[in-house]
């Protein structure tokens, strides 16, 4: 009976080897059950509206529990240091030397922290949300996650861009979703001379009228006059479309249809021409001996 005591005092005494590997164990499953249910509970959309009366965003709901985590992660660490004695000496060690301890971990770590901070800065001004469609230094993409560290931005050829927070931060970027997501779709267009620019304005308005991409709430297609080139007139198209996506597809539309129905109408898209002349067909240069003389007076 004394055998198997002195085996379950060693089993459950975290001072010893198999004790603190138990105690670590069941702080894990702990650790791991607390966040499920915390997470659980915040991204629940009763809980969201029902007890802060107010609709949350994605991205600070994202933050708040990757943030949430971490910190339930510290504290369960902390707490097992606590309780296994030969952690809890050197926790107290490092706690005398807590200042040239957090010197040396602030400086090591220095880029994380600014990650960090940075991401902190971005889930409160939100300058940029989960889902959002983005131009990142020439990249068109997708939004995907903002995580502590680091925003991951799909981009429309499938490619996922991994951006540190602190970077992100600096950077001038172009959301074309936040406020309203709608844009002023603009395609050129040249047509020669020749060419009657009413009957030209005429047959782009009515393929613009046509397209299924455009915003039918708003304003109605333009055209302008933008260029008098060395061979071509040019012309500007307007056309309201509700989002970015849209805006793309408007373009490859236009243009298709556009060409179709001036092949139709008789409409001639220029390119350039060039007159080339042959140094041998050019007249001999006139001397001094060939320019006519000038009138006597009387």
């Amino acid at each position: 009976m004394d055998s198997k005591w002195s085996s379950l005092q060693t089993l459950i005494d975290p001072d010893t080897y198999p004790g603190a590997a138990i105690l670590a164990l069941i702080i894990i499953i702990l650790t791991w059950i607390a966040c499920s249910v915390t997470t659980s509970l915040l991204r629940r959309p009763n809980w969201v509206t029902g007890t802060l009366k107010r609709k949350i965003d994605e991205t600070v709901v994202h933050y708040i529990v990757r943030v949430k985590n971490l910190l339930i992660i510290i504290i369960a660490l902390i707490i097992y240091a606590s309780l296994v004695p030969g952690l809890r000496a050197l926790f107290g060690t490092m706690l005398a030397g807590a200042g040239i301890t957090a010197l040396i971990v602030g400086f090591a770590a220095k880029s994380t922290m600014a990650n960090l901070i940075s991401g902190l800065s971005l889930a409160i001004y939100r300058p940029i949300h989960i889902g959002d469609k983005v131009d990142i230094e020439g990249e068109y993409g997708t939004v995907e996650d903002i995580t502590l560290r680091h925003t991951i931005v799909l981009t429309w050829q499938h490619k996922r861009l991994i951006i540190p927070n602190a970077k992100l931060d600096e950077m001038t970027l172009i959301n074309y979703s936040i406020i309203d997501p709608r844009i002023l779709c603009t395609v050129e267009m040249g047509v020669s001379y020749d060419t009657d620019i009413d009957l030209t304005r005429k047959l782009i308005l009515e393929e613009a009228f046509k397209c299924p991409h455009r915003d039918p709430k708003a304003d109605d297609p333009i055209v302008r006059v933008i260029s008098h080139g060395d061979f071509s007139i040019g012309l500007r198209v307007y056309v309201w479309v509700k989002d970015i996506g849209d805006m793309w597809l408007t373009r490859f539309w236009l243009f298709e249809h556009v060409k179709k129905r001036f092949d139709k109408e008789g409409v001639e898209i220029p390119f350039p021409y060039r007159t080339l002349v042959y140094k041998k067909d050019l007249p001999p240069p006139r001397r001094e001996a060939d320019s006519p003389e000038e009138p006597t007076g009387s």
